[in-house]
């Protein structure tokens, strides 16, 4: 081992608990599944399942408050937690450096958040789950669910290249596979050939464009890019290269987070796939993506944003500009269209993506750094809880009429009326209606976009906000058709019969979290930005000397439209 890497230290275990337990859990449910559970009939067994998985999840989930609670700890009275835990764990916990496993991974609070959220929304899709019996290889399907869920924790910590890609394949190889469990249906099955031909495609194009940055700044370590891309002296000015990596990374990472024009699997897969298993994709996988990107792009490739100083010059700030703009607009149009639930909720997440890029590009200007991307994080909370709502009321069509379309929600209000409330204030919060948290959401992005910054980029960014506030306006049309049929039709064939609780508590829990985040967001909106700091500054705050590197001198001759790296990579 070279004397400048830090060694392993079993302790960095620990940090990563809850995906251990998750993925250990992944092969219990699978035992379970295959002794004891075959023996009961189909709807004792997936119960039976989805309770041994939550069992796993809450175990998960104590072991990531856990640690939120000793991370907190550590940042307010660190001789305290020193002497609760002792010299050795207690002083493992204070440091403050943040990287763990050789600097391939972050630690702390940040961390902890994304986990708790990951671990909540898995909650309510394993709940939701136990509905209505869609295969029957269950122990296979929540093993999926789990690991999938351990690929977006580790995609979410990731600090540096391959172990990003890593946790992202391990999450899409999962998802590929779930979206085609629905064996009943040949569209599920479409639907997960569709998702992995157009996945296998964006996979094969981003691990190019992270070969080639890894060729151009030496180093996969985020930090380490960045120190390298800013002391260059040529930019992207005439880097053909760079510009192509930039480009392939936008395919790979625009795939992931449904963006404009990576977006035609979507509407299929999202309608294919199984409710719950469209919700993940939809919720948790879109999370840990925009996590990945803005570390990729804010942190790593920060330099290269707008390097000449004009947002539509050489740099991904303009590209990304263009591209919120587009997608937005995109997805709220063809959404207005749709009269199937799960279809409708697949262009708004179209849409939804494109607010968060505005995030994105804004984060990249911000007259105050890291913190901005707290915006981003907001509004990825905030849109996953009423989501994940939102797929509980299309599981809910699914399993008692065979499809998800909007009609058949008619009436509903004077047969459920406490749920049909539950259903408007999930539809209000994706609009944007105060005093929803969804509100805040769009607010909060908004006014990071709107911050003081160069003239050139503040103009930009202001008609991305107008184009937004006017999408937002374009949303309200479609998202009102449900309330519409809820409230002004009378029921047509068929009635809906009750939701059970599997499904009931899903609809009202996210119902009940993004009013209670609307009419009180001052506490989520600081734990944003105090996640979004240490989510963006890993590297920076005590970088092992494995991934310190120096910003370069430009050779006496360096060759036109490449752009230098040390001869010896950091890693």
């Amino acid at each position: 081992m070279p004397p400048n890497v830090v060694p392993l230290d079993l302790r960095d275990f620990l940090c990563i608990a809850p995906a251990l337990v998750l993925a250990f859990w992944g092969l219990v449910v699978i035992a379970a599944d295959l002794g004891r559970f075959r023996r009961l009939d189909p709807d004792a067994r997936r119960v039976a399942c989805g309770r041994a998985t939550l069992v796993g999840v809450g175990l998960a989930l104590a072991s990531a408050v856990f640690l939120a609670w000793v991370d907190a700890l550590a940042q307010s009275d660190a001789p305290r937690l020193v002497a609760l835990f002792g010299d050795s764990l207690g002083g493992y916990f204070a440091r403050t450096d943040g990287l763990i496993f050789f600097g391939t991974l972050a630690r702390g609070l940040a961390v902890d958040v994304l986990n708790v959220l990951f671990l909540v929304l898995l909650a309510m899709v394993v709940w939701m789950s136990t509905s209505y019996g869609f295969t029957d290889d269950l122990g296979e399907y929540f093993a999926l669910m789990l690991w999938a869920t351990v690929g977006m924790m580790l995609l979410a910590a990731a600090e540096e290249l391959a172990t990003l890609f890593i946790a992202l394949e391990t999450t899409t190889i999962c998802l590929y596979l779930a979206t085609a469990f629905e064996r009943s249906r040949r569209r599920s099955a479409e639907a997960g050939l569709k998702y992995f031909v157009y996945g296998s495609v964006s996979s094969a194009l981003f691990l190019y464009g992270l070969s080639l940055v890894y060729g151009l700044a030496g180093s996969t370590y985020f930090d380490a890019i960045g120190r390298v891309l800013r002391g260059g002296d040529a930019g992207l000015a005439g880097n053909l290269a760079g510009a192509s990596a930039l480009l392939l990374l936008l395919v790979g990472f625009g795939f992931k987070v449904s963006a404009v024009p990576f977006q035609q699997w979507v509407p299929d897969v999202y309608e294919g796939a199984p409710a719950p298993v469209a919700a993940w994709i939809a919720t948790g996988s879109k999370v840990a993506s925009f996590v990945a990107m803005l570390k990729v792009f804010v942190h790593a490739l920060g330099p290269w944003s707008h390097p000449s100083g004009s947002v539509m010059g050489p740099g991904w700030l303009g590209v990304v500009a263009v591209v919120a703009a587009v997608t937005m607009t995109y997805g709220n149009l063809a959404a207005l269209a749709q009269k199937d639930l799960k279809r409708m909720l697949a262009y708004s997440s179209i849409a939804h993506a494109g607010y968060m890029l505005v995030g994105v590009a804004a984060a990249s200007v911000s007259t105050e750094g890291p913190a901005s991307a707290g915006a981003v994080v907001y509004y990825l909370i905030v849109y996953a809880l009423a989501n994940v709502g939102a797929f509980a009321v299309a599981a809910w069509l699914a399993r008692d009429k065979g499809t998800e379309a909007i009609a058949d929600l008619d009436g509903l209000a004077g047969r459920s009326p406490s749920l049909a409330v539950c259903i408007v204030v999930l539809m209000l919060s994706l609009i944007g209606v105060p005093p929803f948290a969804g509100f805040f959401g769009k607010l909060y992005v908004f006014m990071e976009a709107l911050r003081q910054g160069p003239s050139d980029t503040r103009i930009v960014l202001t008609w991305l906000v107008a184009l937004g506030l006017f999408n937002s306006v374009v949303s309200a049309f479609y998202y009102v058709r449900v309330l519409k049929a809820m409230y002004l039709r009378e029921p047509s064939g068929r009635p809906i019969e009750p939701a059970r609780p599997a499904l009931a508590l899903p609809i009202a829990a996210a119902a009940v979290l993004v009013t209670v985040l609307g009419v009180v967001p001052g506490p989520l909106v600081d734990l944003s930005r105090s996640v979004a700091v240490p989510m963006l500054t890993a590297g920076r705050l005590d970088v092992p000397a494995a991934v310190d590197v120096p910003a370069p001198a430009p050779p006496a001759e360096k060759p036109s439209g490449v752009a230098w790296h040390p001869e010896t990579p950091t890693d």
